[in-house]
């Protein structure tokens, strides 16, 4: 849909290679230019390892599968959604 516009960027990343470990944070922006509120699934990949926590979030997510998880969340007409999340991964 054009009336819908997402935009993602990481805001934070750190790494701790003696703990064997990372940490990267997420900020998604959803607009919602429709006349209506509209429901978006934010979707995510947690490709970077297998071993994987959310260890923050400002929304609630889903589980999917071994490396998916998702934000149902709702976007306001003519407004906007900002998702944040901070995952950590470990091996």
């Amino acid at each position: 849909s054009f009336d819908l516009v997402g935009e993602r960027k990481r805001t934070n990343f750190s790494s701790d290679n003696n703990k064997r470990r990372f940490e990267e944070t997420f900020e998604i922006k959803i607009r919602n230019h429709k006349d209506a509120d509209a429901a978006v699934t934010v979707v995510e990949h947690l490709y970077r390892w297998t071993n994987w926590k959310v260890v923050d979030a400002n929304a609630k997510w889903v589980k999917k599968d071994a490396q998916t998880i998702e934000f149902p969340v709702t976007v306001k007409k003519d407004g906007e959604t900002v998702v944040t999340y901070t995952v950590k991964y470990s091996w």
